[in-house]
């Protein structure tokens, strides 16, 4: 496992274009892009149905789409999700049905609320503390129960919630569990993975916008919980750019435009593709709307 406070290189910038070595296959490589594609399309739709609902719109995820496909995309059915207040993004990738996104930002409805619990998703809807809490007693049930089952939990901005960062990487390092932390920093913060090596366990820091390299550490970093070595911390943090300024930079933050090149110089990028998964998911979102309005109308009749 990566030691504590080292650094992984940005892998997009850093591969051949070509057939170069890689463990993650073509296959696989291809669905971690669709899956931020729809990501992307799937945050644009809650934007807009917030606004025609005049319900409360979910914090932003514009930019999140590298962190949700990439962690959470090849979690167990009974591993736990905790998603950060308001994270529906990494919800829906572990498996969450788009009709119940609709259908809990609908102000309207009163039923069909998402029921989380089946699916080992701890809601969004609560605080970040609740989360954290919940996140860390299934991790220590699973260790209890040697069932090689992890727990995943999205710690938001780590300036914004240290404290309550640092109780969790407390508790997870004094007790070895199989857990997660994945946090986020701003690009001029103090590194915070650092501090995981004080409470026993690895911490690595990754480009925020670099989905292939998210997911290398995410795979080790799961692999490591599962075997029962105990917790990791995954830093994402925007990687600095040469003489950019801070609003350049959060302007050219654009990881599906990222993983775009790095599949273009793979030869695996292709624009039917991209326009068959983007059709494909407009007409499943469309659906799931549809189904949302349906049983608020059954609701109400």
């Amino acid at each position: 496992m990566t030691i504590a406070s080292s650094k992984v290189v940005p892998l997009t910038a850093a591969t051949p274009p070509h057939n170069g070595f890689s463990l993650i296959s073509n296959d696989k490589l291809l669905e971690i892009y669709s899956t931020m594609l729809r990501c992307r399309m799937l945050h644009a739709r809650i934007r807009s149905f917030a606004k025609e609902n005049k319900s409360i719109e979910p914090r932003a995820t514009i930019g999140h789409e590298a962190l949700a496909a990439a962690i959470a995309l090849d979690l167990l059915p009974g591993d736990t999700l905790a998603p950060s207040p308001g994270g529906f993004l990494p919800s829906v990738v572990k498996g969450l049905p788009l009709n119940r996104i609709f259908s809990a930002l609908s102000p309207k409805s009163a039923a069909a609320r998402p029921r989380y619990a089946p699916l080992n998703l701890i809601p969004p809807s609560l605080g970040l503390s609740a989360q954290l809490d919940r996140a860390i007693a299934a991790a220590a049930a699973n260790k209890k129960s040697r069932n090689k089952k992890i727990a995943v939990a999205f710690c938001g901005n780590s300036s914004a919630s240290l404290d309550l960062l640092h109780e969790a990487m407390r508790q997870a390092g004094k007790r070895n569990l199989p857990i997660l932390l994945v946090c986020e920093s701003d690009p001029h913060a103090e590194e915070i993975s650092p501090q995981a090596q004080a409470f026993g366990f690895p911490g690595v820091i990754v480009d925020s916008d670099d989905a292939v390299a998210i997911y290398r550490v995410a795979t080790e970093a799961i692999t490591h919980a599962r075997r029962g070595s105990g917790p990791t911390l995954i830093e994402c943090r925007p990687w600095p750019l040469s003489g950019s300024t801070t609003g350049s930079r959060q302007a050219a933050r654009n990881p599906i435009l990222k993983m775009e090149k790095y599949l273009t110089r793979k030869g695996l990028f292709d624009k039917k593709f991209k326009s068959a998964v983007t059709r494909a998911f407009r007409l499943e979102l469309d659906a799931a709307i549809k189904k949302a309005c349906s049983q608020e109308l059954n609701e109400n009749s």
